[in-house]
């Protein structure tokens, strides 16, 4: 509920609106789903599907797909597109266990840095092991963190490279247009 997929979509849909090859992994929810939740927010996903800037690849865990097709799926489409999101690592920890998808954040990380790309790999704190949370926050260039309190959402930048960054906490509102 603190909105964290919600801006990985946002993100994506920008992304593609600029001309931006961009890809979402559709791991948490099947994607008719993510693609309702986006229509819901009265952006027209339709137009950049057809044109080739946005696509969908279904990723969905509860299809039961294995580590590996998992893995092979993300390599082929984060070494041809430019931005991407992956929604989420946490469901693959969960289910492949917190070693495996460390292993496989690193090689998204190598089959990014290769393609140049732009990606978003969301988490949920408090899901896993806190030393599986701190690896993922070393492994990643940059962090954000989305939190969830009875005064409302609140976004805060933990960690940027080759920038600096605001430490301060930030109020995240959601409503029909998104974030």
């Amino acid at each position: 509920g603190t909105g964290k997929s919600v801006i990985c979509q946002q993100f994506l849909y920008k992304q593609a609106l600029m001309g931006y090859d961009s890809v979402y992994f559709c791991i948490d929810h099947p994607p008719e789903d993510v693609k309702e939740n986006m229509a819901s927010l009265g952006w027209n996903i339709e137009d950049l599907e057809e044109d080739g800037l946005i696509s969908f690849v279904d990723l969905f865990l509860g299809r039961e797909y294995d580590f590996e097709y998992v893995c092979s799926t993300l390599e082929k489409h984060i070494k041809d597109t430019e931005r991407f999101v992956v929604d989420s690592i946490s469901s693959i920890a969960f289910i492949y266990g917190e070693k495996l998808a460390y292993e496989l954040l690193q090689r998204i990380q190598a089959w990014n840095r290769d393609s140049r790309g732009v990606g978003l790999i969301n988490a949920v704190r408090g899901m896993h092991s806190s030393s599986f949370e701190v690896a993922l926050q070393q492994a990643c260039s940059n962090v954000i963190v989305l939190e969830m309190r009875s005064s409302g959402r609140f976004l805060r930048v933990i960690k940027t490279t080759r920038t600096s960054h605001m430490t301060e906490e930030f109020g995240v509102e959601i409503d029909e247009a998104g974030i």
